[in-house]
């Protein structure tokens, strides 16, 4: 692997944080037209490293084309993203790539000197880790999925209808 790739095979999605997270959908639905589905997460069916040992968080997932944009809202608990939106409010949170080897990519992320800032997994659904990449203006999210990324939303989220 060159230095600089970190073994990520492409871009994933855009994390944004948000304190509305019904309120933020309906505006990239007028404003951008994207599809949404929506689902809820929680200490039952994730594992977050630095999160408090109850958590849930409101997820909407939105699709336009090739674009994916990842809306997180924080509902209860303490978790990176309720951290992020006390202290900086709504906004972008991370970028994320798809690694082809999760733990190169960890490892690669490490030799670069990024402190690592979380390392969780989304039950059938995802392992990533966040590193802060103070250089590139944002957090860094090597992600491996466990299955089929759009599978997953039909099985496990519903569709949000928008106003």
């Amino acid at each position: 692997m060159s230095d600089g790739q970190f073994g990520l095979l492409t871009p994933h999605h855009v994390g944004i944080v948000v304190s509305n997270l019904g309120a933020a959908m309906d505006a990239y639905i007028a404003n951008f037209r994207y599809t949404f589905f929506q689902f809820e997460v929680n200490e039952r069916n994730a594992q977050f490293t630095g999160a408090s040992a109850a958590f849930t968080l409101r997820f909407g997932i939105g699709q336009l084309g090739a674009s994916v944009v990842e809306l997180i809202e924080p509902v209860s608990g303490t978790t990176l993203y309720s951290q992020h939106l006390a202290k900086k409010g709504p906004g972008l949170h991370h970028l994320a790539f798809s690694a082809l080897d999760l733990d190169a990519a960890r490892a690669a992320m490490a030799a670069k000197g990024y402190n690592c800032l979380q390392n969780g997994n989304i039950q059938d659904l995802v392992d990533f880790s966040y590193y802060e990449a103070s250089e590139l203006g944002c957090i860094v999210e090597p992600l491996s999925l466990r299955c089929d990324h759009p599978m997953f939303l039909l099985r496990n989220a519903r569709p949000y209808p928008g106003d």
